[in-house]
């Protein structure tokens, strides 16, 4: 029995009322005891759970209810008794500052070849012309910041889920290369490092371990992950754990200056490849030719791939053509001004990755598998996307049996044949790819897998262009249900309660057809109808009643992102509204004009042709522009100066177009630097509410600038520009009076989740 089996047969076993009843309880326990116990170890050494936290826990509870009503049964190696594997929850929680995002991986040169398209594209809006790479290893271990105080080493904090994880700095400080003693007199340092345990030693640890006949570690990774979390802080001394420094955080100088200081001037430990900085074309080299892989693997470690980075640009004279110097964007003295262009501000990061940086991945890991059959599945943009049934197959430790085919381009070039073998690994350790058909296990039988000629789901007509296959259908109810759950969706409308089974209820009654028909949910109707319902009740329906009067009102990118606009991701409908919201777009006419218009478009950054082409095609579009009018006569407000005002015991809606809250500021333009006692996106949020543009970096056409504590090279550009400075909280109170109500933010609970801070009074 597998372990999933026999987690599914002691979940049905838990909600039972008399455990007299069941026969063999004795073998019961020592099945749950089994069953926990490698939960843990998959959970605590492997880094692999196949089961929630809320699972686990059901489990967990369910054995010590049976050691209560049959205590004669308890073992000394029950986990009850005794701490196997759960060394977790003996480490206290704590804050990560600064969150410790992922990267952006890339598999193939032509990757590496858009990264830079986009970083050039990027700088060059700020007028830097020559910038250079640099490679490090991608250190194939556990992700952990340490921080510095006083030049001492004070903390460790394990990566987590970037925010809020374990404290393990007792045990970090058995690690012999991490200094304990910084060479120099910083009073904070946060510095990203890698937890890795040398080949060498897992050898001889896994040597040992089968002597003791316990299970050998998997990989170096896993065998570090599991290490630092023992309770024996001794034990994991003898583990001879290594640390690598990759990324600085933050470092202040005695004086609380915000410095950058070389990782290398303090003696961290770090693998240099010797590439030194590197143009692009260089870097595609470096990334794919067999020695840089070879150089690697000779070290006593692991890693998985190179992480390329954009080298930070140290003080340097401006060099500007002769065009440039009759722009009025530069003042004259600037021709031989020193400047400091930080490429790291200048890019930033979205939510998962920083922009500067890249990762490219080393082929993973490969199996072998048979194509059983393939289906057709229609998206919510009507894209018939092929979807193959494989041979189930174990890849990584997760079982395989579907994969994406994408579509009839990918499958012609492959030579992709129904009932072939193929290779396929897992792209990122995560999503599962075909990467060649294993032509020498053919056997005649094979078919061609050709497009269907009709839609899977409604029957009507496919239609190709370019690599894709579309229904023609807009009323295809395939579409539909996919549309209205990606409306419904967390980063869309956020309507909760709304996912498969009720969109399925609804559409068999035939009582929605587009996505402005969800907001039936609201009527009475409707509601009588899906009241009888047994797993529907009335506190639910009231929840979302709630909630799609309340998505009227939602920020402008949301409903962009709702609306399933072809290549209108969060992201990209957040920058959009940061761009109208400059434009100060107050309609959806307004909103389409701008958004139809490719010269418009194309100053918002990483907004390509497809995009563009996507939205003109999308407001062309007879029943998009139905679907639009019935959102607006349902009262969807499109316009980007909306917000929401705190009412007495509920929200209330207003808008800065209406003559009472309409702001007198002309549309100024502001920026924001360091620090402030409160939040800067809630500086942000209320100056936009008040009718304010805010720019992410000061530029010429920048009114003013808002300036906390320890200000960086922001103010130093405000200053060059010659940019209105508010650098006091009585100023600032003064001319903006509005921001008098803000919160500040109290320290988090340590079981509070991150972005949901508490508030007391403030300014």
């Amino acid at each position: 029995m597998t372990l999933s089996e026999q987690t599914q047969y002691l979940q049905k076993l838990i909600n039972t009322d008399d455990l007299n009843k069941l026969q063999n309880i004795g073998e019961i326990y020592q099945e749950l005891i089994d069953c926990i116990t490698e939960h843990n170890r998959r959970y605590y050494l492997q880094n692999a759970p196949i089961i929630s936290d809320f699972e686990y826990d059901q489990l967990f509870n369910f054995l010590k209810r049976i050691e209560s009503e049959f205590p004669q049964l308890i073992t000394s190696n029950s986990p009850t008794q005794a701490l196997i594997w759960q060394v977790s929850e003996w480490f206290e929680k704590a804050d990560h500052k600064t969150p410790l995002l992922s990267l952006e991986n890339s598999y193939n040169t032509e990757d590496l070849k858009e990264f830079d398209e986009r970083i050039q594209k990027a700088l060059t809006k700020e007028w830097v012309y020559k910038y250079f790479y640099i490679v490090e290893p991608k250190y194939d271990g556990l992700s952990v910041e340490l921080i510095y105080k006083d030049g001492k080493f004070k903390q460790a904090i394990t990566r987590g889920d970037g925010y809020v994880w374990d404290d393990i700095t007792t045990n970090v400080k058995m690690i012999d290369n991490i200094p304990k003693i910084l060479n120099q007199n910083l009073k904070l340092l946060r510095v990203r490092w890698e937890i890795m345990m040398p080949k060498s030693v897992l050898k001889e640890i896994n040597e040992q371990r089968e002597l003791d006949w316990l299970d050998p570690f998997s990989n170096t990774r896993n065998a570090a992950a599991g290490s630092i979390k023992l309770l024996d802080s001794g034990e994991v001394k003898k583990r001879k754990l290594v640390c690598f420094v990759y990324d600085l955080l933050e470092a202040e100088d005695e004086n609380w200056n915000t410095i950058e200081p070389d990782l290398k001037d303090l003696w961290f430990s770090q693998v240099d490849l010797s590439f030194g900085k590197q143009t692009i074309w260089w870097i595609q080299e470096i990334c794919t030719r067999s020695e840089t892989r070879a150089e690697l693997d000779q070290l006593d470690y692991d890693f998985d791939g190179l992480v390329i980075k954009l080298q930070e640009n140290k003080p340097t004279k401006v060099e500007l053509t002769n065009e440039e110097k009759n722009q009025t964007l530069f003042p004259v003295e600037w021709e031989t001004a020193e400047k400091t262009v930080s490429l790291r501000k200048i890019l930033w990061s979205t939510q998962h990755h920083p922009r500067r940086a890249i990762a490219y991945k080393f082929p993973a890991q490969q199996a072998s598998t048979q194509i059983l059959s393939v289906d057709f599945q229609v998206g919510r943009t009507g894209i018939i996307t092929p979807v193959a049934n494989l041979q189930p197959v174990q890849l990584s430790g997760v079982e395989i049996s579907r994969v994406s085919l994408h579509n009839f381009d990918f499958i012609n070039e492959k030579d992709i044949k129904l009932h072939d073998f193929v290779w396929i690994q897992r792209s990122g350790e995560v999503i599962p790819y075909i990467t060649s058909v294993i032509k020498e296990r053919r056997s005649w039988v094979e078919e061609k897998i050709s497009a269907p000629l009709f839609c899977p789901a409604c029957n009507s007509p496919i239609i190709n262009i370019e690599i894709h296959y579309y229904c023609t259908n807009p009323e295809c109810p395939a579409q539909i249900k996919e549309k209205l759950i990606h409306f419904c969706s967390k980063e869309a409308m956020d309507i909760q309660w709304v996912g498969d089974a009720i969109v399925d209820i609804l559409m068999q009654q035939h009582l929605i057809h587009s996505v402005a028909d969800i907001y039936k949910l609201s009527d009475i109707q409707t509601q009588i109808f899906l009241k009888k319902i047994p797993w529907i009740w009335e506190k639910m329906l009231y929840e979302i009643a709630q909630q799609l009067e309340e998505s009227k009102h939602k920020e402008l990118w949301r409903k962009l992102n709702a609306l399933g606009i072809p290549n209108i991701w969060k992201k990209t409908a957040q920058d959009i509204e940061k761009f109208l919201q400059q434009k100060w777009a107050k309609n959806l006419t307004e909103i389409e004009e701008i958004l139809t218009n490719e010269e418009l478009m194309l100053q918002i950054d990483w907004i390509w042709e497809k995009t563009i082409i996507a939205l003109k095609e999308f407001f062309a579009n007879k029943q998009v522009k139905a679907m639009l009018e019935k959102l607006e006569w349902l009262g969807m407000n499109f316009s980007v100066s909306s917000f929401w005002t705190e009412g007495e015991g509920s929200y209330v809606w207003s808008s800065q177009d209406s003559s009472s809250q309409a702001p007198q500021n002309d549309n100024k333009a502001f920026s924001i630097t360091w620090t402030f006692q409160f939040s800067r996106e809630m500086i942000k949020s209320e100056m936009e509410k008040n009718g304010f543009i805010f720019h992410e970096q000061p530029k010429k056409d920048t009114d003013f600038l808002l300036c906390g504590e320890k200000a960086w090279s922001k103010r130093e550009k405000a200053e060059t520009l010659g940019i209105k400075i508010y650098d006091s909280r009585e100023e600032i109170v003064k001319v903006f009076p509005f921001l008098w109500n803000l919160k500040i933010e109290e320290k988090k609970p340590d079981n509070q989740k991150p972005n949901q801070p508490s508030q007391m009074s403030l300014f």
